[in-house]
């Protein structure tokens, strides 16, 4: 029986209600910390200070970040898990090549419950050749229903983003129309600068406007207006990322917005996108 009061979801709806009414909810990949650590040569405890003292309340990782008890034991409460799962069997830990993670989908729920970690956003593998396989992509859908009912009965939202691989089938907007549509319990990661990272033309303005309603999480990124895999710092580059802000700030959205790629020094760079991302939510 699914019990809303069992302590591992409570500290779930405590990871998404450490901000202040009024407040944007402002969060950080966790590299940023480790960043911060090394660049000011402090503890990753002292570094999440740091940006706690920004208004920053959260932050972005992987379920087998090897740091991520010490992670946890910091001010900042992780509110989300990135997850690459081996559903086809390869057994690889090379990331770069399939993105999957030694983590069991079994295990990452029970680390998301572990750690009150309230979502995970799954990014499926690529397709084996890495060219568009509707075939495999039936395969993937499968997956992901069985995957989200599973959570579903603890308490933990999965999440799809637009992912810029170009192997990987979320970097085409019609598989993820096809899983918005065909699964209603999963919500959409609005990635702002991946779909134009993928290179393909597609819109993310157009594809946000898609999943209205169903947006769980937002990631925050740009990119050069000369080269889509060169990143600037937020709101100096291609992507519509205001636009995107505003949009989704004027909407019923009341979650996250994750910085995804600091530019130069981290801790100066997040001061600066923190308040530009406080001001389009006409925040003081």
């Amino acid at each position: 029986v699914h019990d809303r009061n069992h302590p591992d979801l409570v500290s779930m709806k405590m990871a998404d209600s450490a901000v202040c009414a009024g407040e944007p909810r402002i969060s950080v990949f966790a590299a940023f910390i480790r960043k911060i650590a090394k660049e000011r040569g402090v503890s990753k405890a002292e570094a999440a200070a740091l940006l706690y003292d920004l208004g920053v309340r959260g932050y972005d990782c992987g379920p087998d970040e090897s740091d991520l008890e010490e992670l946890a034991a910091t001010k900042l409460k992780p509110i989300n898990f990135y997850y690459f799962p081996d559903w086809f069997g390869r057994k690889s830990h090379d990331w770069k090549t399939h993105y999957s993670d030694r983590t069991s989908p079994e295990a990452c729920l029970a680390k998301a419950r572990k750690y009150g970690v309230p979502r995970i956003m799954v990014v499926p593998p690529n397709f084996t050749d890495g060219k568009d396989n509707p075939a495999e992509f039936e395969k993937i859908l499968a997956c992901m229903k069985a995957y989200v009912a599973e959570a579903k009965k603890l308490g933990i939202t999965i999440t799809v983003e637009d992912f810029g691989g170009t192997a990987n089938c979320c970097s085409y907007a019609k598989y993820l129309k096809r899983m918005l549509t065909e699964i209603p319990d999963i919500k959409f990661a609005l990635d702002s600068g991946n779909l134009y990272y993928a290179g393909r033309g597609e819109d993310i303005l157009e594809m946000m406007a898609f999943a209205k309603g169903r947006i769980g999480h937002v990631h925050l990124k740009d990119q050069s207006h000369e080269n889509n895999r060169s990143y600037v710092t937020l709101g100096l580059g291609a992507v519509p990322n205001e636009k995107i802000v505003r949009a989704v700030g004027a909407s019923d959205y009341d979650g996250w917005y994750t910085l995804e790629n600091p530019v130069g020094d981290t801790y100066n760079d997040t001061v600066r996108q923190a308040a530009l991302v406080r001001a389009w939510l006409s925040f003081k």
